[in-house]
């Protein structure tokens, strides 16, 4: 007596019998054909006996080659179509023809995953057509294991959510806690409104309070939250991501909300609860790589800065590491907070590295006492230093623009020094660079200042921790270095007398005084500092000096 075949579809054996990593490569308009049995290929002819319609054709690559060197998977795809074969599934490579022929016929062309059985794929495919679905608690337990079995082959995320995507047939996106996009998979991502549906998804105001609460949300156990976007028509199954006591992202389920009275069934709920809990350790493993990664990098770049271990052994540790630091040119990057009660230098660290990995950058961040410092990659046309470095400078905007969105109201000084080839050189480039980022720290600059475009600060600045420099300005602007208010509006004054030229009305209009009381502060002036601004050295002198003042009061 032959088994009662249930009417099963390409897409329910994909969703509840095969197994994770099962992907969709061709052929997906015939997802909803019905299954009524299955087959395995043979090593020799007939390849496929007592064909009947309706199957899953099961197939090995090298099975295929075992039964002729001559047929190829295409030749194969076009005889079954023949047959009226509802699916393939295939062990190995898929070459692009087979591809195109499974596209023609509408044949879902499955490509499983290696060091699966075919014949175990059998077995699962025959219980389900001849008796129930597996439950969802059960597939869920069953897909647990396969991501499981994913993470640990070290595959990483996008692996991860690429075989989920397969596997419930939704779009899958993976966000960090502020939301941006650390993986996502599926036929959306394809659409040219995909900026529009990231960006959608980029808000936090339809989630639940609970969900917007990082803390909060780690001392319950949350169900996932089904949310529509009648703008884009989609509908999105969300479930928070929690790792070590904290929500650390988010998980997204996302297909059409055409049919407003469907939604996600039990099967989806086990699919996102039980991928949100694998994707947990998946960003705890990738988390705690990278901090090992940092650590190692940051001990190499400390040392270098400070000058306690040689370049060539340096070099050797950070090629280790992924880095060409005699390959290229590299720049430096410092920045430091410039508020009181601003965010952690460790937060800023944090910016840094998530500009380079979303932009592709090639850089090294490290956190030092103070501030963060980078080392980041400058294109080869640019090596002259006679403007910042296109890639310099779009880190460092993009920096800038990160914390004025996350941050507002924070500010950063950041300086840029100019290009070097050699790793020896790195430590150069990051002295002009802290020295450019202490002057822009002084005078609030809101964009990355370049080293280069420092003008006299420049050879000032290489001067500042030498005691010349101090004796030099305390001996030239004398008594009117007390910090009395008349000397800091005295000081005011000849700031204002030199950024105007000298031209004594026009000073008088910029600090709104009567050119008669300029001419007596002038005087007074020169009475404390004992100068006269009318000996061409003594007004240079005194100009230096009040350069290397802004020099000194930056550096404190």
């Amino acid at each position: 007596m032959t088994p009662q075949r249930a009417q099963i579809t390409v897409f329910e054996l994909l969703r509840y019998v095969l197994p994770m990593g099962t992907r969709v490569v061709a052929g997906a308009k015939g997802l909803h054909k019905i299954v009524s049995w299955t087959s395995v290929l043979h090593p020799r002819p007939p390849a496929f006996p007592s064909l009947e319609g309706r199957e899953l054709a099961l197939l090995s690559i090298d099975a295929l080659r075992l039964l002729s060197d001559k047929l190829t998977l295409a030749d194969l795809i076009n005889d079954l179509a023949q047959m009226d074969v509802s699916a393939v599934g295939v062990i190995g490579g898929i070459d692009q023809r087979a591809r195109a022929a499974a596209d023609t016929h509408a044949i879902p062309l499955l490509n499983l995953p290696s060091g699966t059985q075919t014949r175990q794929i059998e077995r699962d495919v025959v219980r389900a057509l001849v008796g129930p679905l597996p439950t969802a608690e059960a597939r869920g337990a069953e897909i647990h294991q396969q991501l499981l079995q994913l993470t640990t082959e070290n595959q990483g995320m996008r692996a991860l959510v690429g075989a989920l995507a397969d596997s419930c047939g939704y779009t899958v996106v993976v966000q960090d806690k502020r939301f941006d996009v650390l993986a996502s998979a599926g036929v959306l991502t394809g659409l040219g409104e995909w900026a529009q549906i990231e960006s959608a998804l980029s808000s936090e105001d339809p989630l639940p309070a609970l969900f917007r609460n990082r803390v909060e949300v780690a001392q319950t156990q949350p169900e996932p939250a089904e949310i529509v976007l009648p703008e884009l028509n989609l509908k999105r199954l969300i479930m928070p991501i929690i790792a070590n006591r904290m929500g650390r992202g988010f998980i997204s389920l996302i297909t059409s909300a055409e049919d407003e009275s469907s939604g996600f069934d039990a099967l989806d709920l086990q699919f996102i609860k039980h991928s949100a809990a694998i994707c947990a350790l998946e960003m705890a493993k990738e988390k705690a790589i990278r901090e090992a990664q940092k650590r190692v990098q940051g001990g190499v770049l400390e040392r270098l800065l400070l000058g306690t271990i040689p370049p060539d052994q340096a070099t050797r540790q950070l090629v280790r590491l992924g880095h060409e630091p005699n390959g290229r040119l590299y720049a430096a990057i410092s920045a430091a907070w410039l508020d009181n009660e601003s965010p952690s230098d460790r937060r800023l660290e944090t910016i840094f590295n998530e500009e380079v990995n979303s932009r592709d950058y090639e850089a090294v961040v490290q956190l030092l006492d103070g501030g963060v410092v980078a080392f980041c990659a400058v294109e080869v046309q640019q090596s002259a230093h006679r403007a910042i470095p296109r890639s310099v400078k779009g880190l460092a905007d993009a920096v800038l623009a990160r914390i004025g969105v996350q941050t507002p109201g924070k500010h950063v000084g950041i300086g840029v020094g100019r290009p070097v080839g050699t790793l020896a050189e790195w430590r150069g480039s990051y002295q002009e660079a802290l020295a450019a980022q202490r002057i822009a720290s002084q005078w609030r600059v809101d964009q990355p200042l370049y080293f280069a475009d420092l003008g006299v600060y420049r050879l000032l600045s290489l001067l500042l921790e030498t005691p010349e420099l101090n004796s030099f300005h305390r001996e030239t602007l004398g008594d009117l270095l007390d910090s009395s208010n008349v000397s800091d509006e005295f000081i005011l004054t000849l700031e204002t007398f030199f950024e105007e030229h000298g031209n004594l009305s026009q000073t008088a209009n910029r600090l709104h005084v009567h050119r008669n009381t300029l001419l007596y502060r002038m005087e007074r002036i020169e009475q404390i500092g004992g100068f006269d601004l009318n000996n061409p050295e003594t007004r240079l002198a005194v100009h230096l000096a009040l350069k290397i003042r802004r020099l000194l009061a930056s550096s404190k």
